[in-house]
């Protein structure tokens, strides 16, 4: 019994290779390479979340809240060309939502943006970052001639082997589309929003209006009901009241921040803003949510 157990153990240490192992190819890389168009500069790296901050130090605290699993390092030429070398990050995460999220971090106003469908990259001469399914992904060059045109080459081909939505959350198209909404200033965040860890996780957007700028705020259903996560807003957030029953109100560094429930979320707009301009925003934001949340518990 006891050879059996660990003849079944040494089995489990060689079927789980080691966060970290060389060579642990992505899925997309061999069917890359048979294509015959890029070829392997160096061996592949992987990382998980015990020591990904050995790979990008500095960025492993914003990637391991949206449950990065593992990532996958190439550096990657093209075989028609002498010289010819991008670096292809893979990471893997917990979901689709935390891929978008991830994605939304780097994504700002006035970018380029390019559609590689069924994705949407943000481009540069010398990168591209976009995600599909639950992997996101980064593609970077040295500055030079042809460094576009491999990033670009090197992004659609990788686009095409990978599986699953490239569609934001809903929750992130109902922002996009609100009054004023900012292009570009999406966010799925994990941790603190504005500052506050009440405040999510959830989905934040900029806006701007002809009276009125700030953020707009979506919070999805949380684990603990509609009651607790009161409790809590009214616990950490400054100077927060109830107006009435469908709103209330607390003073930010930022400005007011204006809440309202609708469902099981909790819709907010924040800034230099009045009551009076709030109320009209929330009532065009609740009225877009398409039953995006459920009933509060």
């Amino acid at each position: 019994m006891r050879t059996v157990l660990l003849a079944a153990l040494l089995l489990g240490a060689v079927a789980v290779p080691p966060a970290g192992s060389a060579d642990l190819r992505h899925p997309v890389l061999d069917p890359l390479a048979a294509k015959g168009e890029w070829k392997l500069l160096d061996p592949v790296r992987s990382f998980g979340p015990d020591n990904l901050y050995e790979e990008i130090d500095g960025e492993a605290e914003l990637f391991l809240p949206y449950g990065m699993e593992r990532l996958t390092v190439a550096l990657l030429g093209r075989t028609a060309s002498a010289g010819s070398e991008v670096r292809l990050e893979l990471f893997r995460m917990a979901s689709p939502r935390d891929a978008y999220g991830i994605w939304s971090q780097y994504r700002y106003p006035d970018q380029e943006i390019l559609r590689i469908p069924p994705s949407v990259a943000i481009v540069s001469d010398t990168s591209a970052d976009f995600f599909r399914g639950e992997t996101f992904v980064r593609v970077r060059s040295k500055p030079g001639d042809k460094s576009r045109v491999e990033v670009v080459g090197l992004a659609t081909e990788i686009v095409a082997l990978l599986s699953g939505s490239s569609a934001p959350p809903e929750e992130a198209r109902v922002l996009a589309n609100l009054p004023g909404a900012v292009s570009g200033s999406i966010l799925y965040q994990k941790r603190a929003m504005l500052g506050y860890e009440c405040l999510a996780p959830g989905f934040e957007a900029k806006f701007s209006t002809a009276s009125a700028s700030g953020h707009y705020l979506l919070l999805p259903p949380a684990v603990d009901g509609a009651a607790g996560r009161k409790e809590r807003l009214a616990r950490e957030l400054p100077g927060y009241r109830d107006v009435h029953a469908t709103l209330s109100g607390a003073r930010i560094p930022s400005g007011n921040v204006w809440i309202t429930p609708e469902g099981g979320c909790i819709l907010a707009v924040t800034g230099r803003i009045s009551r009076d301009q709030a109320e009209p925003l929330l009532s065009s934001f609740a009225g877009r949510l398409q039953g995006i949340c459920r009933p509060a518990p």
